[in-house]
């Protein structure tokens, strides 16, 4: 998923006057495991508190100066980090990430079981019944996706086949099995798997790669295989020759969060408990997730139509005349086939639209609310705070990192 925008507010430093310029509060950002998105929450927040932010190590790797910083920002993977932070004097200290190591610091992480929910919901929205899930490496945060999807796909009486390469290469480092050894592995793992298939990553370098082994394997995606990605890279995004479905963890969230943490806590508040986590965005729904999936061609047909005509007001009877179905007939086998009636399911796609747009744009409400679908912008509030319980100016400011 793209990034939230502007959270639309300046951060409120309690009790503090408008500094001179010497005495702004010069803060550093540590990163052994750089994110642009992640920075850019830091930055924006670091304007409106006036900070003088020291970013320069995501450059060049060096260290920057400790001296007269009043907090430090860190992204802790490796032990030169670490060992690093240790050393520093007793200034507030916010991680960022999920680390490799047990630290005593204030930490803000993104939700990865929240994502592997949305990614199994998602996934079973489309009407598959046949999953897996693919990880490289047995980190805390992939076992966070993959055990929330596969908890979600259990909830919905569905079973995913874990495609896992630590357990496949038992004897060798994940790192040593090479790219083009890891493609022949999974193109012979999705062969052999039932089709059409659904398959979550842990990480949009792996949907990438799976991309390439169902090319290999022969395999289509998405009508063979279906697949979903975590984190927004568009690194990855730019290198896949399909667009890849993903979920936004809501990396530039994070920064601003932490930032904000690390605010507080320079005015003398007191730390956090426990680790602070923030959810996705949601799933970004591009072209390898492109399709549905039912035993009915009928229904099929009635769903696509909708999806590509939401915006529309469309009736039921345009759908049954899609589906060669008489109105009463269609609305009984969509509510079997799909989970819900085709009202609810135009209902869901056009807050789905919405939420993008708010999410991702500044158009106004009523310009979101035509090209949502719901025609005015007090529909569209009315709709919107049934389903998410907040106004879609609230939501607005949530999605987009103003906490």
């Amino acid at each position: 998923m793209a990034d939230p925008g502007s959270h639309g507010s300046k951060p409120v430093r309690s009790g503090a006057r408008t500094p001179c310029p010497h005495k702004r509060p010069r803060v550093l950002f540590v990163t052994d495991f750089y994110l642009e998105s992640l920075l850019a929450g830091i930055v924006e927040y670091a304007r409106g508190a006036e900070w003088i932010l020291d970013a320069n190590m995501r450059l060049h790797g060096r260290f920057p100066p400790v001296k007269e910083a009043a907090g430090i920002l860190a992204t802790v993977q490796s032990a030169r980090v670490r060992n690093w932070l240790r050393v520093q004097p007793k200034i507030p200290i916010v991680r960022m990430t999920v680390a490799r190591f047990e630290l005593p610091y204030p930490a803000v992480e993104a939700d990865y079981a929240a994502a592997g929910r949305a990614g199994a919901r998602h996934l079973l929205e489309l009407g598959h019944v046949h999953f897996a899930f693919y990880s490289q490496f047995i980190m805390r945060d992939a076992r966070e996706v993959r055990d929330a999807f596969t908890a979600e796909l259990a909830a919905a009486g569905r079973h995913g086949h874990l495609l896992d390469l630590s357990a496949a290469f038992p004897k060798r480092d994940s790192f040593e099995v090479v790219r083009e050894e890891r493609h022949r592995w999974l193109a012979s793992e999705l062969k052999r798997l039932p089709k059409p298939l659904a398959v979550m990553c842990d990480d949009d370098r792996r949907a990438l790669e799976l991309v390439v082994a169902c090319d290999l394997a022969g395999l289509r995606v998405p009508e063979d295989v279906a697949v979903l990605g975590c984190d927004n890279h568009w690194v990855e995004q730019g290198l896949s020759p399909i667009s890849l479905s993903t979920v936004d963890m809501n990396f530039k969230g994070i920064g601003w969060k932490a930032a904000s943490v690390l605010d507080q806590l320079m005015q003398g508040a007191p730390p956090p408990a426990g680790i602070i986590k923030v959810p996705p965005v949601g799933v970004v729904a591009r072209r390898s997730t492109a399709t549905f999936i039912t035993d009915s061609p009928a229904v099929t047909a009635a769903v696509v139509y909708l999806r590509e005509h939401f915006r529309e007001p469309l009736r039921l009877a345009e759908l049954a005349h899609q589906a060669g179905m008489s109105e009463r007939v269609l609305e009984s086998e969509f509510k079997r086939r799909v989970g819900r009636p085709p009202r609810t399911e135009l209902r869901r796609t056009r807050l789905d639209c919405a939420a993008r747009l708010l999410r991702d744009t500044d158009l106004k409400l009523a310009a979101i609310a035509a090209e949502s679908g719901f025609g005015s912008a007090a529909k569209l509030c009315e709709t919107f705070a049934k389903a998410y319980g907040l106004s879609p100016n609230v939501w607005r400011q949530q999605a987009k990192g103003g906490w």
